[in-house]
């Protein structure tokens, strides 16, 4: 069996009894990053893992990424029980795990997504309206600009070049967003920039996320 759980945006605080049960078990532990405040946790409570950082210094493309990741995980699996362990909620933004759960004897046991830390960071309200789009498949074109939008896995500076030139095609130069880091956690950082200063020498990571305000009516 693969036990998929989420180590949740911030530290361990905010994982549920399971979750830790399940990391404090004694099974093999693989990690899709060990780029995550969770890893102290595991380090403190010496619990072994073994993460794929290295699988994306391989690779040119995340498709491939993802492959050996899920095919490593499902031969792995063949030894015996496991988790997989991936930052925020599995079913969030997680391709392997989709993957996995349709071709493996796979479980989601759950996570706390970046999304609720995100509200509260921010403090917005949803229900106003929100559009959750991913940086590493972004369509301009589908923008509600009226909408919340939220950006995850901006990562680099290439990423947000990209996304920054994708965005300026419905906002202006200089409209306002917000680049969130470890939302949720003690290393929590909020930024606000013009739109035009987004890839302008801001040390980015896996636990960056863009914000976009909604247009006001004119």
């Amino acid at each position: 069996m693969i036990y998929i759980v989420g180590l949740g945006a911030g530290d361990d605080s905010q994982l549920t009894r399971g979750v830790v049960a399940k990391l404090t078990s004694g099974l093999p532990l693989f990690l899709r990053t060990a780029e995550h405040p969770m890893i102290n946790f595991l380090e403190e409570n010496q619990i072994a893992y073994r993460a794929f950082d290295d699988v994306y210094m391989k690779h040119e493309t995340f498709e491939a990424v993802y492959e050996e990741i899920i095919e490593t995980i499902k031969e792995e699996a063949k030894k015996g029980d496991l988790i997989y362990a991936t930052p925020g909620h599995p079913c969030v933004a997680e391709y392997a795990v989709k993957r996995l759960v349709d071709e493996a004897d796979a479980v989601v046991l759950g996570g706390q997504s970046f999304l609720d830390p995100m509200f509260a960071a921010l403090a917005i309200d949803p229900i106003e309206g929100l559009q959750v789009m991913d940086a590493l498949d972004f369509d301009y074109e589908a923008i509600a600009p009226k909408q919340h939008l939220i950006i995850p896995q901006v990562f680099d500076q290439l990423t947000a070049s990209n996304l920054k030139l994708d965005l300026m095609e419905v906002y202006d130069d200089e409209y306002e967003v917000c680049i969130v880091k470890a939302a949720g956690s003690s290393l929590q950082e909020l930024k606000w920039v013009k739109l035009y200063e987004l890839d302008h020498n801001f040390k980015l990571d896996n636990l960056t996320t863009i914000y976009v305000p909604p247009k006001k009516e004119n």
